[in-house]
């Protein structure tokens, strides 16, 4: 009976993705996904593990084991990019379990080889991501703040729009000031190769940066590749009117995907749960001329997201004229569409509330928790002792929250200590700078 009563490895493990904002729905589609990539031994270690960043010594201590077994499973969970495993500049080895998406599902489809079977693999993540729509809808449909941001196609900015981009919302300033550049395949296009579904768009051309580049670069993920070589892929993209979908954060960004419509995930759960729902647009949008515009269609067929489409144009001496509408709620922004005009029909605009990026992955993992109601998860992390240096970070970014969701983060905290932390700040400065949300 006793034997009954205890959950699976595999349960335990899915317990432990949903500590992070962005879970992972239980299902028997998800069990058989955890199956394929995790042994049930590896599982049951895996769930374990702290959120927060951890060495061999915590994952020792809570494994209740010697370092040096310790080291060669870590190093092998690595290995098979179930975790990232990060050397500072000091030569100090930390590990971390990234989330599902963007994580390991995709980091399992970036290389072709391997121990896994990636066409068992792909139909599990069809059937769990594209067929099933509670994962979808709690992942891009949950909450203000969102996991991934259109970047603006940088080509076809003005000169005037030119001096209205910040430098984080360049995708070339990605790559520019990145530690560390790696290239792998598309994970969405490789999925819908096994399932028979691909389009021609470049297959290896999936961006990766700093300390998720570095670990992937290690063990085979991704290639290394210069500044230059990225510079050059990130113009292929733009070639093929590809939508550049990358981390939303503002600094050390650690991916840039270049998505079709067809096969991405991203702009696939756009359509279906909202595109401003799903992904934090750019701060433009496009404007038609009427005039300029002969109705040809081909903005509405490159659009992603389905915002432009053929109105009338009501001309009475030619009654089958057509011009371009876009529907502002649903556009991103990614100004693809102002690329293939070749009317000079369509210019960009900026949009009349700027569009706030998360400064960093602590930032956005504080709102995405107060959002969906697990911060908790990052403040206690029960599984090992807590980490000073990352308490710190994350009461700092709560602190500078605008208040409305200072007592958001208050409630589900639920401590007096951050009650009066934040009573005390905000008592002591007089304007506090506010991190917009």
């Amino acid at each position: 009976m006793a034997h009954n009563t205890i959950k699976g490895n595999y349960e335990k493990l899915t317990e432990r993705l949903n500590k992070f904002p962005q879970g992972v729905p239980p299902s028997d589609t998800l069990f058989k996904i955890l199956n394929v990539m995790f042994s049930e031994e590896e599982a049951r270690l895996v769930s374990l593990l702290p959120i927060k960043p951890f060495t061999v010594e915590t994952a020792a201590a809570v494994w209740k084991q010697d370092l040096e077994k310790t080291a060669e499973q870590l190093n092998t969970l690595a290995s098979r990019a179930l975790l990232l495993d990060i050397e500072d500049n000091n030569g100090a080895q930390t590990y971390v379990l990234p989330p599902p998406m963007a994580g390991f599902f995709e980091f399992s489809l970036m290389r072709t080889g391997g121990e896994l079977d990636q066409k068992v693999l792909s139909e599990l993540f069809h059937q769990y991501i594209n067929v099933e729509d509670e994962f979808v809808t709690h992942l891009f449909g949950s909450g203000e703040t969102t996991l991934g941001r259109a970047f603006v196609n940088e080509k076809v900015l003005s000169d005037d729009n030119a001096l209205h981009v910040l430098d984080y919302e360049r995708a070339s300033e990605v790559i520019k000031t990145a530690s560390h550049i790696g290239v792998g395949m598309c994970y969405c296009r490789h999925k819908k190769e096994h399932m028979g579904e691909a389009c021609d768009a470049p297959m290896d051309i999936c961006m990766t940066f700093n300390n998720t580049a570095s670990s992937l670069i290690k063990h085979g993920y991704a290639r290394q590749i210069s500044e230059e070589e990225c510079l050059d892929l990130l113009d292929e993209a733009y070639e093929h009117n590809l939508v550049q979908f990358g981390e939303n954060i503002q600094n050390k960004v650690n991916f840039i995907c270049n998505c079709c419509s067809c096969c991405c995930e991203a702009l696939l759960a756009a359509r279906r749960v909202g595109s401003t729902q799903a992904i934090h647009t750019t701060n433009f949008l496009p404007v038609v001329d009427f005039d300029n515009c002969n109705g040809c269609s081909k903005c509405v067929d490159v659009c992603p997201v389905d915002a432009m489409t053929l109105s009338s144009k009501h001309d009475p001496k030619h009654k089958r004229a057509r011009v371009a509408l876009l529907d502002e709620e649903t556009c991103l922004g990614c100004g693809v569409c102002a690329r293939v005009c070749t009317k000079d029909g369509i210019s960009l605009k900026s949009r009349a509330t700027r569009v706030i990026t998360p400064v960093d992955s602590t930032h956005k993992a504080v709102l995405m928790a107060i959002e969906r109601g697990t911060l908790h998860n990052l403040i206690f992390d029960n599984q090992a002792h807590l980490n000073h240096r990352v308490m710190a970070a994350i009461l700092g970014v709560i602190l500078k929250l605008p208040p409305i969701k200072q007592a958001l983060a208050s409630k589900q905290f639920k401590s007096k200590y951050l009650v009066s932390l934040l009573a005390r700040y905000n008592k002591n400065s007089e304007q506090p700078p506010p991190i917009s949300t």
